[in-house]
């Protein structure tokens, strides 16, 4: 199906508009917005795009991923339509429409690698997270409701694409989920200023959950509690402490070489 659109009062751009704008918006219409050519193309490949919006005056430009997105409808807008719907400072002319996944996903049964987001309130933090997890092959995300929306556009710009093939399962209770993990055999691992140092830790579980607190706070009291491996990076020089993202990359990546002998 393709559809012309040229008025903001388009039932569609109304809803279409405020995806962007809202978390709430997102939760009730299920759907969100993956804008600009890289993202979009994503969508596509990973078959999650159930629309494509195309500018109108860059419809030459994407007539081969119009063509690649199978199942979906294709929309060409007027330019200020498409203005409308934009977020970045420099809109590049197309969006997909995608699926937000289920609330009540379950974790793959596969999965030994996990991290867990625990009040990460910085949706820069929460995309980068989330393309460092794609990177390092780690397997889902747990996270709490104070945790920003992985589905927003800043932290949709922020994984590059890595929303789509991690799964992101939303938590009402971390800590009991954390506790169920520990109990199923995985190492919770989270940072502690008082903790073992990192580099002279035991050898983690085969399973494990690396654990991201608040980028002011560290990790909540109950999260804390249900830890089984306390760790504290070396800080050598005059800061005080590490971006919440980049200290979960350098976990991260340090049990990956860890289990895969790197």
């Amino acid at each position: 199906m393709t559809e012309r659109i040229t008025s903001l009062q388009n039932p569609q751009v109304k809803l279409w508009r405020g995806l962007n704008k809202s978390h709430a918006q997102r939760v009730e219409s299920g759907l969100f917005l993956a804008e600009g050519e890289h993202m979009a193309g994503e969508a596509v490949k990973a078959q999650k795009a159930r629309a494509l919006l195309i500018e109108d005056s860059a419809r030459e430009k994407f007539r081969t991923l119009a063509d690649a997105a199978k199942g979906a409808s294709v929309y060409y807008l007027a330019d200020h339509v498409m203005a409308a719907l934009c977020d970045a400072k420099t809109p590049q002319g197309v969006i997909a429409v995608c699926d937000m996944p289920g609330e009540n996903a379950l974790l793959p049964e596969s999965a030994s690698l996990l991290v867990a987001l625990d009040g990460v309130q910085d949706p820069g933090n929460v995309g980068t997270v989330i393309r460092t997890m794609d990177a390092a092959g780690y397997h889902c995300l747990l996270m709490d409701d104070k945790t920003a929306d992985p589905y927003g556009p800043k932290a949709l710009r922020a994984s590059m694409g890595g929303v789509f093939r991690i799964p992101v399962l939303r938590c009402a209770d971390l800590p009991g989920q954390l506790r169920a993990l520990a109990q199923d055999g995985y190492d919770i691992v989270a940072g502690d200023l008082h903790g073992e140092p990192f580099y002279q830790r035991r050898k983690a579980k085969d399973k494990l959950c690396v654990v991201i607190g608040n980028e002011g706070q560290g990790v909540s009291p109950a999260v804390f509690a249900e830890s089984t491996l306390r760790l504290k990076l070396p800080m050598v020089g005059g800061a005080e402490s590490l971006n919440a993202a980049v200290a979960g990359a350098i976990m991260m990546y340090d049990f990956l070489r860890e289990k895969a002998g790197y």
